[in-house]
């Protein structure tokens, strides 16, 4: 018989196919009538770490609930490791080899660091694992994630956010996987903790498992991926090779416009002219070095030095630090949410009159807000829409006979959601918007409740750079019509483009407080880890 002779090409094609771990086709997916995606086309190969980038609202979490099982895809085309493939539930996907650590951190608080790292892996009556072997298993994967030694005992709700997330990456991790889905999992990180996590992550590519990622910062997509992968608008608009592009490359993919100088002009010391705030926000103009806060003499812990700062109308004070050094601390006791050890925090009223803060209830009685890190535990009431979430803090001021003026509310929403490009419907689940669009209608709830102070706990997290300009923006205008705010970020990126002054915080104390012109990244590295800034040229 004759030998049958395959043109070159179809060996390349049996090649690709035995180096892909799964591919997806023509994806498409509406809720309603929104299309979240359209035409989503994605590749990830064996052994790759592999990027998906786009703006908030891009697609990217449609996407990666349709791999994980969690929704169905209207249509296109899904391979995972050579097959066909729709799984019908979590479980299902989890089963053949996708663990996914989703954006909000998804723990059951009272429950412990085990049985978190562990729910959902055994039956109702027959168990997988012994007790041994779980806590075997629990304690490898801290180890291997840079938490050693965690207490797998401790209620999830006492550990921080940055220890939470690191958890649910634990539970991923723990069971058998071929793929690891990451949606925004270092948001809640500091440095050293992603370098940990990035290090897990290379190590296994080397043995041939695959890893797809979000991140909305930038410079870790760029460290850590070998591929990106852009959706915009739910469709599959580019997918690069890093070593061979660069920011703005990227960045014009997400957008679809001309930005990255606009971006570069931010990074180097902000924007030229500032827009007026909605007018239902607006705060009387700023009186030149009026103060409005003092922090006199605080002690976070009882190890640490006292500091004093004094916060100025129409100031953007940035703290920064290392996860755990106090910083979350030194913002919750501005807002009352917390006792400092020693000390006091005072606010002053327009005629110059002092108030110490004693309870959360009575900084926002003398007009101090707090915005939290994580909005899905403490900010959002999820089943609940986009326009009661930004309202309910209203219902005290725009009320008639204990009923709220929902026309005068609407109309503030209309104005805040056309100022900041907040995208969705004011009646659908707030739950069901992107990230950053979550976060905007928090924002929301609380500048229109006109704060003297706002106190913002990382507020930025899980963000894409497109919405961060906007906010951004946002925050300036605020600050240009007389709010002050402190602006927490684990971002140093971020304290250079928006603040006045960072105050670094490191082991309970200030180890500086800088004005941010003459502030750099090195210079607040160095404060980070204890450091004097001034010897750091």
């Amino acid at each position: 018989m004759p030998i049958s002779k395959r043109p070159p090409e179809a060996y390349a094609a049996d090649q690709a196919a035995i180096d892909t771990q799964l591919a997806v086709r023509d994806m498409a997916r509406s809720f309603g009538e929104t299309r979240a995606l359209d035409s989503a086309t994605l590749t990830l190969r064996r052994g790759e770490i592999h990027a998906l980038a786009g703006e908030n609202g891009s697609g990217k979490s449609t996407l990666i609930k349709i791999l994980s099982g969690v929704i169905r895809p209207d249509g296109g085309e899904f391979m995972f490791q050579g097959s066909r493939a729709r799984f019908a539930s979590p479980y299902a996907a989890q089963h053949a080899g996708i663990s996914t650590v989703y954006q909000e951190t998804l723990i059951t608080p009272e429950m412990s660091v085990r049985d978190n790292i562990f729910f959902g892996t055994d039956g109702l009556i027959r168990h997988q694992r012994s007790k041994s072997q779980e806590i075997s298993g629990a304690h490898l994967a801290l180890d291997q994630l840079g938490l050693p030694g965690l207490d797998i005992d401790r209620p999830m709700w006492t550990l921080s956010l940055a220890e939470r997330q690191l958890v649910t990456v634990a539970r991923a991790i723990v069971r058998p996987w071929q793929v690891l889905i990451l949606d925004e999992g270092t948001s809640a990180l500091d440095a050293h903790r992603r370098d940990r996590l990035f290090a897990y992550l290379r190590d296994a590519s080397s043995e041939g498992k695959s890893v797809l990622f979000t991140s909305h910062r930038m410079d870790e997509v760029f460290d850590l991926a070998q591929r990106i992968t852009v959706l915009r608008n739910g469709t599959t608009v580019a997918t690069v090779d890093v070593a061979e592009s660069s920011y703005s490359d990227v960045l014009q993919h997400m957008s679809g416009r001309e930005q990255a100088a606009a971006l570069m002009e931010e990074t180097n010391g902000g924007s030229g002219e500032v827009r007026s705030a909605p007018s239902a926000l607006a705060q009387r103009p700023a009186r030149s070095g009026e103060p409005v806060l003092r922090v006199s003499d605080v002690t976070l812990r009882a190890s640490s030095q006292p500091m004093s700062i004094e916060l100025k109308r129409g100031e953007i004070l940035g703290i920064a630090g290392l996860e755990g050094q106090g910083q979350v601390e030194l913002v919750e006791a501005l807002c009352g949410l917390s006792r400092p050890r020693g000390g006091r925090v005072i606010v002053v009223d327009d005629a110059g009159r002092d108030h110490e803060i004693s309870s959360y209830r009575d900084a926002n009685r003398r007009g101090v807000r707090y915005v939290p890190r994580d909005r899905r535990q403490e900010g959002l009431f999820a089943s609940q829409s986009v326009f009661d979430n930004f309202a309910i803090a209203s219902w005290g001021e725009l009320n008639r006979f204990g009923i709220l003026k929902r026309g005068a509310a609407r109309k503030r929403y209309q104005e805040y959601a056309e100022y900041t490009r907040l995208v969705g419907s004011p009646n659908q689940p707030v739950s069901t918007l992107s990230g950053g669009n979550q976060q905007k209608v928090l924002l929301g709830r609380w500048t229109s409740m006109h704060p003297t102070v706002l106190v913002l706990n990382d507020p930025l997290r899980g963000v894409d750079a497109n919405t961060k300009e906007e906010l951004y923006q946002f925050f300036r205008s605020l600050a240009a019509e007389g709010m002050a705010l402190v602006f927490l970020s684990t971002e140093i990126g971020e304290l250079l483009v928006l603040t006045d002054r960072i105050a670094v915080i490191h082991e309970g104390s200030m180890q500086a407080l800088l004005p941010t012109a003459e502030a750099t990244n090195g210079k607040i590295v160095a404060a980070m880890f204890g450091q004097n800034p001034e010897e750091e040229s």
